[in-house]
């Protein structure tokens, strides 16, 4: 009774269940527990075949073009002397694996094999990874000895072809050219012989995914039996973080990783207290004896298993090379692009050095545009002012050129930098970009990516230059290749210049800016004609652009030059002032510019005007519905006796005249005396006003007696008694009477 108590437990209104105890494998995760190994019935199932089909082809171990993986197992009474075959799953033909997989509700992958390139089907989650691995180098054994063993047993046939495949190399699993001796090829024929593709499977080591060195030999040695096994984990998983942790850090090599790690695991060691260690001589780096830092010596082979790590110091402290040679990529290809569908734009420092007017040294910028499909650079060099950076409206001016010369580009690739942050500049483009796709229609993606983005400009990620397609590649090689046969080159290191004579600062371009602008044309034009390797396949970026054009391709060009303008432009408000309105541009004068359009404005109307970036030769006025009124151009200023004042004073006023009249076709004067008669008339009138007060007229007769009574008085004349004028404004005082002064006595 006692034991089936303990079978049982009580559950809620006196219902009894078995208790559940701990599995051992969770079912919650079956892929882990799939047994692959079939039984020649469960096979015969899933290939619904015979039985007797099925061992036969265990027993030949191949079926259908596939080497079988078969096995013996012991199963009790039945079978051949209590054994059995089976054969496992992965080694099935290829329509009985998926089957199989797919009845566990597991899908299947494609995966090459290395060594054959074979594509295979592998599942999802694969439960034992080192036996897929196992299974193809015991598949790779068998391609390299298959012809031999087809041929008899200890016939010369089987010796001569072991010796030809002994002279040759083949390629491993791992993807490497190896030459296999003719002992290694004679053991894999027998174990073949023995036990088929299974005797061919690679042993597995009993200690395989173990260490059995924990620190280090020395250590280990040293604290065998003085420590617990906890201790002594904990103290190698310890000094593993510690290495992890320098080479995160950014620590110069594996060198003073071991270095630090060493003095690290003194510290560790001492923590635990060990009566003998403590006792220990210090010692000093180096060590191998009988010392603490003898103990305690990092060697490299533990220092570099950690190096990965050093990943993250490359990440925080190295960004160009993180983004270089480690951040992932993906590959674009840009043959199937075609002309102008993308520009991409860059500046770039030159490496040459040339004069200003000044005599000052300065490194021009060069402005650049790349169109990926065809590998033209279109490059506008500007010499700056000392302290000077690349402004919009330089890179406004760049566009114009490369437009006029390129036509209008379909995208823009861009870098965040603040020249090409300019709201006005992505705005204007992008109507244009839309207007030329409206025109040009070509259905490629391009196209479809300026239909639907609210931009025409993608921009790429800060500080990636692979964001960039090609143009930074085109940088080096231009400076590499071409410029550096420009005299004042530096080589791209300002601080180790390239000079003339050693300890002397190298010799700038001996020419002046117009000078420099036609020498970096030709090396420019010898560019473009010179023939690529790589993505151009041997062709010229003049060749690639032929190409094209014989393909049915044409830029797409602007009517009116001033529309590009127009597009790069910044917006402001002004007030008209009898045809003109002022502006300042950003270097120069105030200075009022004139459009006879705005003659017929009253002054202080306010309009928009739009100034073009970089060279505000005229200004387009646009009203405030967004109307465009027309192009002022600057004011003219006239000698005050030249003739030529008057007469255009006399053609303003004539337009103006004219403007009038033209307005007046479409007006009446009218009598404004009966217009507002007439619209007094609609008006209603003025209301009758009631009485709120009677005022008493008695009241202003006795006021008005009064004041005559007043004014009688005031006239008649004054009969009252007048005394002498005196001189004191008051009656005489008895005190002072008796006051002697003294003048009075002289």
């Amino acid at each position: 009774m006692g034991q089936a108590a303990r079978k049982f437990e009580v559950v809620d209104q006196g219902s009894a269940m078995p208790a559940l105890r701990v599995i051992a494998e969770p079912i919650a995760e079956p892929l882990r527990n799939l047994e692959k190994w079939l039984s020649p019935d469960e096979v015969a199932a899933l290939a619904q075949v015979s039985d007797r089909m099925v061992r036969k082809a265990l027993a030949a171990r191949r079926w259908r073009g596939s080497d079988l993986m078969v096995r013996e197992v012991e199963i009790g009474r039945g079978g051949a002397g209590g054994m059995a075959a089976q054969v496992h799953v992965d080694s099935l033909p290829a329509d009985l694996r998926t089957a199989w997989y797919l009845g566990q509700g597991i899908e299947l992958h494609a995966r090459v094999d290395a060594a054959t390139g074979e594509t295979r089907l592998v599942p999802q989650v694969n439960s034992d990874p080192r036996f897929e691995d196992r299974q193809a180098v015991a598949r790779w054994r068998l391609d390299v000895i298959r012809a031999v063993v087809a041929k008899p047993k200890g016939s010369g046939e089987r010796r001569a072809l072991l010796e030809a495949i002994a002279a040759q190399a083949h390629r491993a699993p791992d993807g490497m050219m190896r030459q296999i001796g003719r002992a290694t090829l004679y053991a894999w024929v027998s174990s073949y012989d023995a036990g088929g593709l299974m005797g061919l499977l690679p042993d597995v080591r009993k200690d395989k995914g173990t260490r059995r060195v924990l620190v280090s030999t020395a250590w280990d040695g040293f604290f065998a039996g003085r420590i617990s096994d906890a201790d002594h984990r904990g103290v190698a998983e310890a000094l593993t973080g510690h290495i992890r942790s320098l080479w995160a850090s950014g620590e110069a090599g594996w060198r003073a990783i071991c270095e630090k790690s060493t003095t690290r695991l003194i510290e560790i060691s001492r923590g635990l207290r060990d009566v003998a260690f403590d006792g220990l001589v210090l010692g000093r780096l180096g060590d191998r004896g009988p010392s603490q830092f003898g103990i305690c010596d990092v060697n490299r082979r533990l220092a570099e298993a950690q190096r990965s790590y050093g990943i993250i110091a490359i990440r925080n402290k190295d960004n160009a090379r993180f983004q270089d040679s480690i951040a992932p990529t993906i590959r674009r290809d840009f043959n199937l692009l075609r002309p102008r569908e993308i520009v991409v734009g860059d500046v770039h420092p030159m490496d040459i050095m040339v004069l200003r007017p000044d005599g000052s040294r300065a490194y021009p910028k060069a402005i650049s545009w790349f169109d990926p499909a065809t590998g033209e650079v279109h490059m506008t060099v500007v010499l700056l002012l000392p302290g000077e950076g690349v402004r919009r409206e330089h890179v406004a001016m760049a566009f114009e050129a490369m437009v006029n010369e390129w036509g209008l580009p379909k995208l823009l690739y861009l870098d965040n930098g603040s020249e090409y942050s300019w709201v006005d500049m992505i705005s204007g483009f992008t109507q244009l970009s839309k207007l030329a796709g409206l025109t040009v229609k070509e259905n490629s993606l391009a196209d479809a990516r300026v239909a639907e983005a609210k931009e025409a400009v993608i921009r790429s990620i800060a500080y990636n230059a692979k964001g960039k397609p090609g143009i930074e590649g085109l940088f080096g090689n231009l400076e590499r290749v071409f410029f550096s046969n420009v005299p004042g080159w530096t080589a791209g290191d300002r601080m180790r210049k390239k000079t003339h004579a050693k300890g002397r600062d190298p010799v700038a371009f001996p020419g002046d800016m117009a000078a420099f602008f036609d020498t970096i044309r030709t090396h420019l034009d010898h560019y473009h004609k010179r023939p690529q390797n790589g993505r151009l396949a041997g062709k010229s970026p003049n060749e690639v652009l032929r190409d094209h054009i014989d393909a049915g391709w044409g830029k797409v060009v602007l009517a009116r030059p001033e529309v590009l303008a127009l597009a790069f432009s910044t917006e402001e408000t002004r007030v008209v002032d009898r045809g003109t309105v002022g502006f300042t541009p950003r270097h120069g004068r105030s200075q009022r510019y004139y459009c006879e359009a705005l003659l017929g404005l009253l002054p202080g109307t306010q309009i928009t005007i739009r100034v073009p970036a970089y060279d505000p030769r005229y200004l387009f006025c646009f009203d405030a519905s967004g109307e465009m009124i027309g192009i002022a151009h600057p004011e003219q200023l006239y000698h005050p006796l030249d003739p030529a004042g008057a007469i255009e004073g006399a053609s303003r006023t004539k337009y103006l005249r004219r403007q009038i009249s033209d307005m007046s076709r479409h007006v009446a004067l009218l009598d404004l005396t009966e217009e507002t008669a007439r619209h007094v008339g609609y008006l209603p009138a003025a209301p009758e006003m009631p009485v709120a007060a009677v005022v008493d007229t008695g009241m202003l007769d006795r006021m008005a007696q009064l004041e005559a009574d007043e004014r009688a008085r005031l006239t008649a004349p004054d009969t009252t008694p007048r005394r002498a004028p005196s001189q004191w404004k008051t009656e005489p005082n008895a005190a002072l009477a008796a006051v002697q002064f003294e003048d009075e006595d002289q």
